[in-house]
C-alpha cells in the first residue's frame, strides 16, 4: 500500500512537471520559418523592377518601374485561416502617385503559404523551412505540376542584390529556386525568389532566354532571338499610419 502510494506522488508529480513545461514553452514560428513571409495588415514593401524584352526583329525594350505591395486588410476564411489583401501598385519613378495594378490575397498557417494571383492559387513555402524540401507550387490549382526546391542562396546571386537597403542582407536569407535549364547553349532558364527573415521577399529573378539554333553556323554564339529578363530588388519597406 505505502508503495503504491510513493508511485502516485510520483506520478502526480511527473504530471505537474510536464503540465507547466507545456505551458512555457515558446512558441515555434521561429523553428518553423514563418517569420520569413510577415504577413500584417498595413505592412508594405517598394520594388524596383527592371524589365528586359528580346525580340529577334526590335530591339531590346527596356522598362524600368516600381512596384509596391501593401497588405490592405484581412479577413477570417474557410478552417480559421485570416485571409490578407495584398494590394500590388505601380509607377514609373518615385516622382510619380501610385496606381492600383491588381488585387492578389495571401494565406499562411504552420504547413504553409498560400498566394493566389489572378485567381489562381500557388502554394509558395512550405513549412518548415528545410533546405533542399521540395514541393508542387500547383498542388492547389490545375495546371501541372511544377517543383520549388528550398537551398541556401548562392554568392553569384548574392552579388545582384544592389539595393539601398542591402544592410540588411546577412546569413538570414534563403532561395526559392522555381525553374533553372541545365542547357545555356540554346535556352537559358534562371527563376528563383530569395527572401529575408522578418522581412519577406528581398529579391525575384525571372530569366527566360532562347538563343539561335536555326542555323548551324550560329548554335552556340550566345546570339538572343527571343526572351525576357526580370529583376525585382526591395527598395524600401515598413507599415503605413505609424
Amino acid at each position: 500500500m505505502r508503495t503504491s502510494i510513493i508511485l502516485l506522488g510520483i506520478f502526480v508529480t511527473f504530471l505537474s512537471l510536464w503540465a507547466c513545461e507545456s505551458e512555457t514553452l515558446p512558441p515555434q514560428n521561429s523553428q518553423l520559418g514563418l517569420e520569413y513571409f510577415p504577413l500584417e495588415v498595413g505592412r508594405y514593401a517598394v520594388y524596383e523592377v527592371k524589365e528586359i524584352n528580346y525580340s529577334v526583329v526590335a530591339e531590346p525594350d527596356t522598362q524600368q518601374y516600381q512596384l509596391k505591395e501593401l497588405v490592405a486588410d484581412s479577413f477570417p476564411g474557410q478552417g480559421g485561416e485570416i485571409i490578407y489583401r495584398l494590394e500590388r501598385f505601380y509607377r514609373e519613378d518615385d516622382t510619380q502617385a501610385w496606381d492600383l495594378d491588381s488585387v492578389w490575397t495571401a494565406r499562411k498557417n504552420k504547413q504553409r503559404i498560400v498566394v493566389v494571383e489572378n485567381n489562381i492559387p500557388q502554394i509558395k513555402l512550405v513549412f518548415p523551412l528545410d533546405i533542399g524540401v521540395s514541393w508542387d507550387v500547383n498542388a492547389l490549382n490545375s495546371r501541372e505540376e511544377q517543383l520549388y526546391e528550398l537551398r541556401n542562396t548562392d554568392d553569384a546571386l548574392l552579388t545582384e542584390m544592389v539595393t539601398p537597403v542591402d544592410s540588411l542582407l546577412s546569413d538570414e536569407l534563403f532561395t526559392v529556386i522555381q525553374a533553372e535549364s541545365q542547357d545555356t547553349i540554346i535556352n537559358r532558364v534562371e527563376a528563383s525568389e530569395t527572401y529575408l527573415k522578418h522581412v519577406g521577399l528581398f529579391y525575384k529573378k525571372s530569366l527566360r532566354l532562347h538563343y539561335c539554333a536555326s542555323e548551324p553556323e550560329c548554335v552556340g554564339l550566345g546570339i538572343l532571338e527571343s526572351g525576357r529578363d526580370y529583376r525585382q530588388t526591395l527598395i524600401d519597406y515598413g507599415y503605413e499610419n505609424k
